[in-house]
């Protein structure tokens, strides 16, 4: 087992140092030759992506979990023989990848918890790897900016795991906003029934046998382990989501996915929000994130884009107790009507009597125009009223149809040297967006925010979130 301590003490021999790497050149694919991947996070959501990303070559896998490695070796192997595993190495930890394999390797997929996504990234873009990264992005605001700022000094290519980006309903929700068929948009509604959050620690125990947890920690603090039970799934593989330092709550699991439409749509990148308004933000458990979550963002005008604003709604409705008896293990409201759902979602069901027939999913985003309305959910549902807007999309001459999954678009870009659909330049603005969400969130209920795009100008106090420290040995440099 590869241990922290063990990993510095040879830190010297595999040129790690204080992780300052100079300038490299992103990695050049020869024509005919296959891009070498190492996947770093070996959990369930990368087992998910191995059957796109062995289109290319598999070199290296990267877990502190040997069991999550068993499993995606697994998978491999059904996808494509016992040859897919030929000389393929295994590591706990992946700056000890970085140090033995760096010049082997063409790119990375990062699929860790959320705390490790800035480091594995930055280590991976300073040697000219290309990167792909899952959402979101960063857990910090500190570290989206920086890694946005490397990815320009490297030249790599960069993608972030975005998936619904590259959909066709995601193309003709977009289009149509863009094209004006709803007409002109001050308001969006995005909300999410994941909570991500807890009602107690569970009690401690031992990490599963052979797992390197000082690895798994990573960069974080170092916490105590617990193993899934009826009422909790385990911190891993999956409730870190749910803590402060390791997961970033229901926006940082899914607000990507949910604003993405919004963002791309109406620009909302080529200016940050000026304000940002903590409506609700209710905590229970010291560490976990807030169980419910109603925030706004103030978005100025965009060229010839009017102002808008971003409304966020997560968790269960005021007056409803979180606890097992309301919230599932997996965090989901058992009845949909204990939801904090914007007023306005359920407003529209009723308008267009559809409530009764098929209500609009547990998540997603509504788009209430001049001319009509658009509801949107990143699982590439799509909805039109009036229904005679549908036939008039359906009809609009000029729309790009045309899409590539997701991971083949991140291959498509290194062999053509451009960016990504969703690489740092366009995922940078969302995911500062929504993790400043979990800022406002933490500066308390009622908490208005000024932001400037570097500080936040009225509340000092709460600049001390933009940040989080890093463990000696985990410094990003």
């Amino acid at each position: 087992m590869v241990t922290r301590r063990g990993f510095l003490a040879a830190g010297a021999a595999f040129g790690i140092g204080g992780l300052a790497f100079g300038r490299s050149r992103a990695r050049q694919i020869a024509a005919g030759a296959k891009i070498r991947v190492a996947l770093i996070g070996c959990g369930g959501r990368l087992q998910q992506l191995v059957e796109p990303i062995m289109a290319e070559r598999i070199v290296a896998l990267v877990d502190p979990d040997p069991r999550m490695r068993a499993a995606t070796r697994e998978r491999m192997v059904q996808i494509g023989g016992r040859d897919a595993l030929a000389g393929v190495r295994e590591f706990f930890d992946y700056r000890e990848l970085y140090a033995k394999m760096g010049d082997a390797l063409d790119a990375v997929f990062i699929a860790t918890p959320n705390h490790h996504h800035a480091l594995a990234a930055v280590l991976a873009m300073r040697r000219g790897i290309h990167v792909f990264v899952e959402k979101p992005m960063a857990s910090t605001v500190a570290e989206a900016q920086l890694m946005g700022r490397v990815a320009k000094e490297t030249g790599v290519v960069t993608q972030v795991g975005n998936f619904g980006h590259s959909t066709k309903a995601m193309r003709v929700c977009v289009e149509s906003i863009r094209k004006g068929l709803i007409g002109e948009i001050r308001d969006v509604w995005c909300y999410d029934d994941r909570l991500n959050s807890m009602m107690y620690r569970p009690p401690a125990a031992p990490p599963p046998a052979g797992m390197d947890w000082d690895a798994w920690c990573g960069p974080a603090p170092v916490c105590d382990y617990y193993a899934p039970t009826a009422d909790h799934q385990g911190l891993h593989p999956h409730d870190w989501h749910s803590w402060i330092g390791y997961g970033n709550g229901s926006i940082g699991n899914m607000g990507t996915h949910i604003m993405d439409a919004a963002f791309w749509a109406l620009d909302l990148g080529k200016a940050p929000p000026t304000t940002i308004t903590a409506h609700e933000a209710a905590f229970a458990c010291p560490g976990a994130w807030a169980w419910r979550d109603t925030i706004d963002f103030a978005f100025p005008a965009r060229g010839g884009l009017p102002p808008v604003t971003l409304h966020w709604y997560d968790g269960v409705c005021p007056g409803i107790p979180y606890d097992k008896d309301h919230v599932d293990r997996f965090g989901h409201a058992l009845k949909r009507e204990w939801l904090n759902l914007p007023p306005i979602l359920l407003e529209t069901e009723r308008k267009w009597g559809i409530a009764e027939k098929a209500p609009f999913l547990n998540m997603g985003t509504l788009f209430c125009g001049t001319k009509g309305t658009i509801w949107f959910s990143h699982h590439s549902a799509i909805r039109f009223f009036p229904k005679t807007l549908g036939k008039e999309i359906r009809k609009a001459k000029n729309f790009s149809y045309k899409t590539t999954e997701h991971t083949h678009e991140f291959y498509a870009a290194i062999r053509e040297s451009r960016p990504a659909n969703t690489g740092f330049d366009y995922s940078v603005p969302l995911a500062e967006t929504l993790l400043l969400a979990n800022v406002a969130a933490r500066a308390g209920k009622g908490a208005v925010l000024k932001w400037d795009g570097r500080s936040i100008t009225n509340n000092p106090a709460a600049n001390a979130f933009l940040s989080a420290p890093c463990r000696a040995g985990w410094e990003l440099g």
